[in-house]
């Protein structure tokens, strides 16, 4: 065969030396190939198995594909997707002994507003607090003030509830996608201590429970 002329498919001019299939031919035999084949194969497997995991962070993902669309993030092992109750979108549920956590989505509708959304939400607030306040035995408002979650605008509500020996901590958030934007959400964090201090199970499910009020986020693109 000339210099000018192509290798037929598969095949590798004599100049080029032996292929790399070749060379381990030569070198091994086959029970050694097989060896080889086979250990290969469990490291794919290993390093797949792997880049899965971290990936998702051991997470998963709640898609809620209707309006407003939206997604969260939880552990399933600490923290348990359970029937919405009337009025939510979504209901999880995180619970050791009395200690009890829970994170809720409920539909926000603002009425038509001008300007920026960021001057209406502290007044539709007044009219949330109201409304908690007739809900909740021994209720009291802590703190109040414009939050962003996820780059979204919202204003943030932190309050508690019942008595000292069953404390209820809430915080309740009303966010809109954008400015401009009139239909949003309530994303609500509530919290009922059980009558004694929490331990280190105890704070670590609430950290995995709020790590989840903390993931939300509209749309179904995560970054």
């Amino acid at each position: 065969m000339s210099a000018t002329e192509e290798a037929p498919a598969g095949l590798v001019l004599p100049e080029y030396g032996p292929t790399g299939p070749e060379l381990m031919r030569r070198r091994f035999r086959p029970r050694t190939r097989r060896v080889l084949a086979a250990a290969l194969a469990v490291v794919v497997v290993l390093l797949a198995v792997l880049i899965a995991t971290r990936a998702g962070d051991g997470l998963e993902q709640l898609e809620h594909r209707s309006a407003p669309v939206f997604t969260l993030l939880y552990p399933p092992g600490q923290v348990h997707r359970v029937a919405p109750r009337p009025g939510e979108l979504v209901r999880l549920r995180a619970h050791r002994g009395r200690l009890l956590a829970v994170v809720t989505v409920r539909r926000l509708t603002l009425p038509p507003y001008g300007g920026s959304v960021g001057g209406l939400l502290p007044v539709f607030a007044e009219r949330h607090i109201r409304a908690l306040a007739a809900e909740l035995p021994d209720f009291r408002a802590r703190t109040e003030g414009k939050a962003r979650v996820n780059l979204a605008p919202g204003y943030q509500l932190r309050y508690r509830s019942g008595p000292a020996a069953r404390r209820t901590l809430g915080t309740d958030i009303l966010v809109v996608p954008a400015d401009g934007r009139r239909d949003g959400v309530v994303l609500r964090y509530r919290q009922t201590n059980p009558p004694r201090a929490l331990d280190a199970a105890d704070r670590e499910l609430v950290k995995a429970t709020r790590k989840a009020f903390r993931s939300f986020r509209f749309g179904l693109d995560r970054p």
